[in-house]
């Protein structure tokens, strides 16, 4: 096994950070394009800390959507930092790469399918798709950063061939 040159903290951090951004300026662009720039961080901000569930109808406050985006960086680098010890396991044990990347899609559908329910409640002031999109291009990211990282993650060795086999009796 070769001696790793970086640590997994400061590796999940910035994949974290890296997926964070990714997604903080894919809401900033959506929300532009629609006209109503800040939108998104601040329903979300309103919804989470103010338990507001018509938060669409009211201006941009600063305070929620500073708040809402530090939440945003701080989950995201949590995220990145379990991903990376995820990640860096199933570069040492080959059998758990399909496990990793099955994990992901689950994780990706139930935060796809919490945000739909939250669209709904909310009258669709929550912008489902722009959430999906930047979710699944922040994961993208994180997952492409990591991938780079762990060449050994795509070789092309098949399940089971880190494990030695034991004889076969002759017979």
């Amino acid at each position: 096994m070769h001696r790793e040159e970086h640590s997994a903290v400061s590796e999940g951090l910035i994949a974290g950070l890296l997926g964070a951004t990714i997604v903080a300026v894919w809401y900033l662009v959506f929300d532009a394009a629609a006209g109503k720039p800040l939108h998104t961080p601040n329903v979300w901000g309103q919804l989470l800390f103010r338990g507001d569930l018509q938060p669409g109808v009211r201006e941009v406050v600063p305070g929620i959507v500073a708040g809402f985006t530090a939440l945003h960086f701080g989950l995201y680098v949590l995220a990145g930092m379990a991903l990376t010890f995820l990640v860096r396991l199933a570069a040492r044990h080959l059998a758990l790469r399909m496990g990793l990347w099955m994990g992901l899609v689950v994780v990706y559908c139930l935060f796809t399918g919490l945000t739909y329910m939250l669209a709904t409640a909310t009258g669709e002031r929550v912008p489902l798709w722009s959430v999906a999109g930047g979710t699944l291009l922040g994961v993208g990211a994180m997952g492409w950063f990591l991938w780079r990282r762990h060449p050994r993650l795509g070789s092309d060795a098949p399940l089971g061939a880190e494990v030695r086999t034991p004889p076969h009796p002759r017979g």
